[in-house]
């Protein structure tokens, strides 16, 4: 019976404190007033407040977005030229072929993963390995001479 009194009286007098302590420690009980949405406490009542109006944040400076102006048509002085235009679309270019400005464009021409296209003097061209990537062909004129150049999305899907 001793042996029983030495394991069971430490460990009641352990659970009969964490008994007591938790009941009579200043715990605040707080409930929500629907009516006010206020946190209510043992204090009197308070009127309800006025909502403050939000901090204005300062306007956000954004970057306008410059749309590309590639259409059939559009005149473009020089490669370089062309190049900025599409970086702003989306594109970098990853070929060309003749170098013939001021150009107008003449033909447009997108697919996906790969392009394929026939320059003016019958040689086909074939751009494989860019899958996930959204390929254009651009072939320009200057008088009678061709130039083409090949661009590449910047983003890979998939």
């Amino acid at each position: 019976m001793n042996k029983y009194l030495q394991i069971w009286v430490p460990f009641l007098v352990i659970v009969l404190s964490f008994v007591l302590y938790s009941e009579f420690s200043s715990v605040e009980r707080v409930t929500l007033d629907p009516v006010y949405g206020d946190r209510q406490t043992s204090q009197p009542l308070r009127k309800p407040q006025v909502a403050r109006q939000p901090a204005r944040q300062p306007a956000r400076q954004v970057a306008p977005k410059v749309a590309s102006r590639l259409a059939l048509g559009q005149r473009y002085s020089s490669l370089e030229q062309l190049v900025v235009d599409q970086r702003t679309a989306g594109f970098v270019r990853v070929g060309y072929f003749g170098k013939h400005w001021p150009a107008t464009v003449t033909e447009i021409a997108t697919d996906q993963d790969e392009i394929k296209f026939v320059r003016q003097g019958g040689t086909p061209h074939h751009y494989t390995k860019f899958n996930g990537y959204q390929m254009k062909m651009v072939r320009l004129m200057a008088g009678k001479q061709e130039t083409i150049v090949v661009f590449r999305g910047t983003l890979k899907k998939r």
